[in-house]
């Protein structure tokens, strides 16, 4: 049975649904949670994804990142893909802030949440490599050109602006 997610109008009210393979060739509005997770000494786990992923394949990414599936809260897809992604129970998350669905991200509304944890993380099947950076590196390797999709630009700035002290 194909996964089903919701499928949103501009102001992130269901309207239809639909299956979540091809979701991106259709351009319809639908939604996300993208979560940065902290370590101990301050640093994002950051998520290579796999070549065989069907958007931005080999780019680097938020710590765990999926779509909202149908019926589910942005909080529940957050808690969801945070356990599937990286296999952390219980994870305290606080939601920061949501991204318009925009061609930035993917005609996806976004959900941005961050927990923090000095658990290590197992590696996701979609995932090619996990690594912690900090802020100071990341905002060098985007200087440098490092492939990172523009959704976790996006939230990286956001984090940047509101949540690093």
């Amino acid at each position: 049975m194909a996964e089903m997610i919701d499928i949103v109008n501009e102001r992130d009210e269901v309207v239809g649904e639909a299956p979540r393979k091809g979701i991106h060739s259709t351009n319809l509005k639908h939604r996300a949670a993208h979560i940065f997770i902290i370590d101990g000494k301050s640093r994002i786990w950051i998520e290579k994804r796999a070549e065989h992923c069907d958007t931005y394949p080999g780019y680097h990414n938020s710590s765990a990142a999926g779509h909202v599936a149908k019926g589910e809260s942005y909080e529940q897809a957050a808690r969801r893909e945070v356990e599937e992604e990286l296999g952390f129970r219980d994870a305290k998350l606080e939601q920061l802030h949501k991204l318009q669905a925009s061609e930035e991200t993917s005609n996806e509304f976004v959900a941005f949440f961050v927990g923090r944890t000095d658990q290590t993380p197992t590696i996701h099947s979609d995932t090619a490599e996990l690594i912690t950076l900090g802020v100071g590196e990341i905002t060098q390797l985007i200087k440098d050109g490092a492939k990172f999709t523009p959704v976790f630009k996006l939230l990286f700035d956001y984090y940047l602006r509101t949540a690093v002290k």
